[in-house]
């Protein structure tokens, strides 16, 4: 069973190098690796030729697209792909050795098309971890950072935990429904195609806590606004293709969250706590990207 590793980038070259290490080094599992450029001006097709040559027997491909958007490079990779298995992982995203092995175990227990395979991803330990980061390895999917919460699959529906960032499937699943090429901002295309796999095919997501990733990518906490504002944005033209599922607040609850979140409150909120306020800001830099959408 061969396995495709899809990894979008844009303008990570000295990130990708690294990335692209672990994944050449892993063992005992049929691979190839397609690495997918959405418009990159720095030197990431010299990293990949590099690569390329410091390690020939690799099955190393590359593609070079115009700036679009992670979904839509990996639609472009997944076309590309020789293997039965697709993996996604990110650019940003360092693998432990035998990850593919562990995926690939998994879908050979559990051969049933239907059935994804999901990995455990943390923060990079070799990078300063601060506060903001840690809030958000607490929190839940709303929040923009979703693959830190494994522990709740099988309390709620799988497609929440469709995570890009280290999560395996079958291509002859995926060919049936594809990224949706319209999301243009940050957040929720991962969510948007897990849900149409699980509400038309019946997606499963298998955990495996031992498929270890880590997430190489330093977030300050003066990231928040603009993270923030490009979810909710991006939160408007999910409910509008889906308008099934509820991702916006509105009526009391929206309000609620207005007021406990305005210039005002927010500082007294931060006394309290800062994962209180670290919440309450998200929400307000949330609604503040829908109202810009609308």
């Amino acid at each position: 069973m061969k396995l495709s590793v899809i990894i979008p980038t844009h303008n990570r070259a000295d990130t990708l190098k690294v990335c692209l290490e672990k994944v050449i080094a892993q063992q005992g599992v049929d691979f190839e690796v397609i690495v997918v450029d959405d418009g990159s001006t720095d030197n990431t097709e010299l990293v990949v030729e590099m690569t390329k040559s410091q390690f020939p027997k690799t099955n190393l491909s590359y593609i070079k697209q115009k700036a679009s958007h992670q979904g839509t490079a990996r639609n472009r990779g997944v076309e590309k792909a020789e293997g039965e298995i697709i993996v996604f992982i990110g650019d940003d995203i360092f693998i432990e050795p035998g990850f593919l092995m562990k995926h690939h175990d998994i879908h050979a227990e559990y051969p049933d098309e239907n059935m994804a395979v999901l990995g455990f991803t943390t923060w990079d330990p070799n990078i300063e971890i601060n506060a903001y980061m840690r809030f958000l390895e607490s929190s839940g999917w709303q929040f923009g950072y979703k693959f830190l919460h494994p522990k709740f699959i099988g309390q709620v529906e799988p497609y929440k935990f469709f995570y890009t960032s280290n999560i395996s499937l079958k291509k002859s699943l995926f060919d049936k429904e594809k990224f949706n090429e319209d999301f243009v901002f940050y957040g929720w295309e991962d969510i948007e195609i897990g849900y149409r796999l699980w509400k038309n095919h019946g997606m499963k997501i298998y955990y495996e806590p031992s498929a270890i990733a880590y997430h190489h990518h330093h977030i300050p906490e003066s990231g928040l606004t603009k993270k923030m504002r490009n979810v909710g944005k991006s939160a408007v033209h999910f409910q509008r293709i889906q308008p099934n599922i509820n991702v916006i607040p509105m009526g009391l609850k929206a309000l609620i969250l207005r007021l406990a979140s305005n210039k005002w409150s927010l500082p007294l909120f931060r006394i309290l706590g800062k994962n209180t306020y670290y919440k309450l800001k998200s929400w307000n830099e949330f609604m503040n990207g829908v109202k810009e959408a609308d």
